[in-house]
Order: C-alpha cells, then sequence, then structure tokens
C-alpha cells in the first residue's frame, strides 16, 4: 500500500506518509494525529485511491 502510518518519537501520536514518488518526496498527510484517527484516514485514502464506487457524501446530522 502506498500510504503507511508511521509513530512520531519521543510523542503519542503518529504519522500518515505516502510512500517516496520519483522526485524522492514524501507526502505527509498527517503531522501528529492519534491513532484512531490515522487509521481512519488511512481506510478513507485507501478508499479514494482504490474503491471504484467510493462517493464522498457529507456527514448525516443526528436528529435530537
Amino acid at each position: 500500500m502506498p500510504y503507511t502510518m508511521r509513530k512520531v518519537p519521543k510523542k503519542n501520536c503518529y504519522m500518515v506518509v505516502k510512500r517516496k514518488t520519483q522526485n524522492k518526496k514524501r507526502r505527509v498527510t498527517a503531522k501528529c494525529s492519534t491513532k484512531e484517527n490515522a487509521t481512519r484516514q488511512l481506510r478513507l485514502l485507501r478508499a479514494i485511491q482504490f474503491g471504484k464506487n467510493f462517493v464522498p457524501r457529507k456527514s448525516i446530522k443526528k436528529r435530537p
């Protein structure tokens, strides 16, 4: 997979990074997020890239 999650050294947070490309630069999509949010972002990025029927939708507001 082109997107990976890495632990930030000496901090309790994670980075979401795209693998190096031809110009030898990494694309950082999240610098310091919780593990739960980083895994959610990984799933979203992979769905956008590989999901043929993926359609981003606005969140549905819950009624009280």
